[in-house]
């Protein structure tokens, strides 16, 4: 977006604009007005300024970059015309402009001003970081009229404009003219969307196989059961079938075992909990003493 330079006067100023006030600019001079001063954390926005300072009104500008320890700073001065100082003087609720293609600018200077956007990688986040509460409306009030769902919050007593959804990040970065981050967005998102599923398929699928070999291990148990007692033999052909073959097949789930068998699943379903009902009782048919007395 720094990059970018619009075409029309009208949408230089408003980006121009936007900047300044997104980055908590003020007037200098005595009379004050006679220089507009930006403060800038980033090199790209500030060589920005200067373009647009040019290209408004061929405005001087006097450019400082300081290194602390912590960070790099970057301090602008453009001489303001005249006719151009109300302009840097207006509260935000009057300091909109009517035109769509001036708003898009004044948001895209705000947000170079301001603005930040969290690599998709771990969470869709985009925010402005408003100079006042005002502004934070006014902001917000653009970024809907862009047709995106726009939020705000307070931080560390700062009013913070957000939007949290992915498919509103895209359109509102490709509102503001930033095509090549929109693009990176994206092939970041559909990666991340992609492992989304494929994790949540693999969560369900690993969940599944625990549960068959579960239901499996259990059913195998029980018709060890009734062989240990010497009851499987005596029971109808059918049982002692489903018996053999849930004995030698623990892992598979009912329909795999009933597409082997040849049997419907509520058939194979039935035999099994059949079985294991019949492991439960004696061979009488009622269930073991130590189950009778705990009921």
């Amino acid at each position: 977006m720094a990059g970018l330079l619009p075409a029309r006067p009208c949408c230089q100023l408003s980006e121009l604009l936007g900047v300044y006030y997104g980055s908590r600019g003020r007037l200098l001079g005595n009379p004050p007005g006679r220089s507009a001063y930006f403060s800038l954390l980033r090199n790209v926005v500030a060589r920005k300024v200067v373009r647009l300072g040019r290209a408004v009104a061929h405005m001087e500008a006097k450019y400082q970059a300081v290194k602390t320890s912590k960070r790099m700073s970057f301090f602008l001065e453009l001489a303001l015309p005249a006719e151009l100082v109300p302009a840097f003087s207006h509260p935000p609720a009057r300091g909109l402009p009517d035109a769509a293609c001036d708003r898009k600018a004044m948001l895209r200077g705000l947000f170079l001003g301001c603005g930040s956007v969290n690599s998709p990688n771990t969470r869709y986040h985009l925010e402005f970081v408003a100079p006042t509460p005002s502004w934070a409306s006014a902001i917000a009030r653009m970024v809907d009229e862009s047709g995106v769902k726009a939020g705000i919050t307070k931080r560390g007593g700062q009013s913070v404009v957000y939007v949290k959804d992915g498919d509103g990040i895209v359109r509102l970065l490709s509102i503001m003219g930033a095509s090549r981050a929109v693009m990176e967005f994206e092939n970041v998102r559909v990666v991340r969307e992609v492992s989304g599923e494929v994790n949540r398929r693999l969560n369900f699928e690993t969940a599944n196989i625990g549960k068959t070999i579960g239901s499996g291990l259990r059913q195998a148990a029980a018709i060890g059961q009734l062989e240990a007692e010497g009851r499987l033999d005596r029971l109808p052909p059918a049982l002692r079938e489903m018996a053999r073959w849930r004995s030698q097949n623990p892992e598979l789930n009912l329909g795999e075992l009933a597409g082997r068998m040849k049997l419907s699943k509520s058939a194979v379903n039935h035999r099994l909990r059949r079985l294991q009902e019949l492991a439960q009782t004696n061979g009488n048919g009622a269930a073991p003493k130590h189950e009778r007395r705990s009921a």
